[in-house]
């Protein structure tokens, strides 16, 4: 076919669209198809970015009115009870964790008693871990035993011995002070 024939495409005024092509994507020309793909794919990236942050922030104020929605349900009073006991079980847990084991008290004197001596009238202050002992012996040899047997256990910090006296029925009457140690109180 003759050239006069062939349709050339024409843009504008005498531009043809071959030529621009043949000049753009000819030989030697790479460095201009790279950096024409690079200039898309970073509009692309840069519109799928913004578009991205479009959906966080719906995201994000979807998420506040959750929140706001959840903080109008709280109910301050019961959350401040809910503290309240917590500060509560803790302080108990202070008072387990420091009890005073007053069997072990029971159990001393039932290993410390001589067979000739009794005890009466016990008055226990376990806050200052003191006790009060009224002690009935067969005679004052038994009783200072039973003193002596007092002062050299290790349970008992100190021994106060104050009077002693006869009784009508001829058993030795006395009264005794004791300070314990507090581990031994407090220990299981």
């Amino acid at each position: 076919m003759p050239d006069k024939y062939k349709a050339k495409r024409k843009i504008g005024a005498g531009f043809e669209l071959s030529k621009l092509f043949d000049k753009f994507f000819g030989q030697g020309n790479f460095f201009v198809i790279l950096s024409v793909s690079l200039l898309v794919a970073v509009v692309l990236s840069c519109f799928g970015l913004w578009g991205y942050k479009i959906s966080l922030n719906k995201d994000k104020e979807d998420l506040s009115q959750k929140i706001d929605e959840l903080q109008s349900q709280r109910d301050l009073e019961l959350e401040a009870n809910f503290m309240d006991l917590k500060e509560k079980i803790d302080n108990f847990k202070n008072i387990l964790a420091k009890r005073v084991y007053s069997l072990n008290l029971f159990k001393m004197f039932e290993e410390l008693a001589l067979t000739q001596v009794q005890f009466s009238n016990l008055n226990v202050e376990l806050s200052q871990l003191e006790a009060s002992l009224s002690l009935k012996a067969v005679n004052y040899t038994v009783l200072a035993k039973q003193i002596v047997v007092f002062e050299q256990d290790s349970r008992i910090k100190s021994v106060d011995f104050s009077e002693a006296s006869l009784g009508s029925d001829g058993w030795v009457n006395s009264n005794v002070e004791l300070k314990f140690n507090s581990d031994f109180l407090l220990s299981e």
